[in-house]
């Protein structure tokens, strides 16, 4: 899929599908082996300072997605990554890959992601990373409310948008403040 609009121009997501069986950490923190569920998605896109159509642009608070995503990676100068996009030719260009894996568990299913965006794996590791997980949360959002997609990239920008949320949430919840 390749559609432009304001905003978010060049969108292209890409989805694969694998299973397999193997070792996995379940519910429990305990190891365990079984089947795995793979899906991996590949979201491309290019950011700018408008609006899409339909956004809400007199909400308080609100902000293009370039500049939230400028803004989130500022906050993480420390950061290789933040540094080459930010110096970059094009700092709006953003691609975000996601891993994810699920895994049938008697305490209910693991679910576990992992993400990489420009190329650079993005663990939440410090509180400083969550206002990129937050932004990258808004774009896939926005994605799914204005973008016409198929059932089958809808469904994997939602799985990417609930493994962003719920990344940031487990972060929270684990967080010593």
């Amino acid at each position: 899929m390749n559609v432009s609009f304001t905003g978010i121009k060049k969108l292209d997501i890409r989805t694969f599908k694998a299973d397999g069986y193997g070792f996995y950490v379940n519910n429990a923190c305990q190891i365990e082996e079984g089947d795995k569920y793979y899906t991996i998605v590949a979201l491309k896109a290019d950011l700018d300072g408008t609006p899409l159509k339909g956004e809400n642009i007199e909400a308080e608070g609100y902000k293009p997605h370039i500049t939230q995503f400028i803004e989130s990676l500022n906050k993480l100068k420390h950061f290789v990554l933040a540094q080459k996009i930010l110096q970059g030719d094009n700092p709006g260009e953003i691609e975000i890959l996601m891993k994810h894996f699920r895994a049938p568990d008697n305490l209910g299913e693991v679910n576990q992601a992992s993400f990489t965006l420009n190329g650079q794996e993005i663990p939440i590791v410090h509180r400083n990373v969550l206002p990129l997980y937050s932004c990258l949360a808004r774009i896939t959002k926005d994605i799914l409310k204005f973008f016409d997609l198929s059932p089958e990239s809808r469904k994997s920008v939602q799985l990417m948008n609930d493994s962003l949320t719920g990344n940031a949430v487990e972060f929270i919840e684990n967080m010593n403040l």
